[in-house]
């Protein structure tokens, strides 16, 4: 009876100490380089967001301009968004794989 049950805890414990291995390899390469990426594309929208508020008001007299700028505005408020969305994914695969 205890070596049924013992045949049964073996794969279990096996495959969450490879999960920990994965994420142990893992974590330096989120952080290292996944991570940078992201922080500069998160840079990247804000620039652009930036750029689209400073191109609104500059030229406010010229309606296409105006519509420009709107839209260099919602361009980087929805790179931020997704930039950040990736962050908390990354962080959730990441405590998740570390955590097991």
């Amino acid at each position: 009876m205890f070596f049924g049950v013992l045949k049964l805890f073996i794969p279990e414990a096996q495959a969450a100490v490879d999960a920990v291995a994965f994420g142990k390899v893992l974590d330096p390469v989120i952080s290292q380089i996944v991570m940078p990426v992201v922080l500069f594309l998160f840079g990247v929208g804000v620039f652009v967001f930036v750029f689209g508020i400073v191109e609104l008001i500059r030229k406010a007299d010229d309606p296409s301009a105006r519509t420009t700028g709107r839209n260099h505005m919602l361009y980087g408020a929805i790179g931020m968004v997704i930039m950040l969305s990736a962050w908390g994914i990354i962080r959730l695969v990441s405590n998740t794989l570390m955590g097991i």
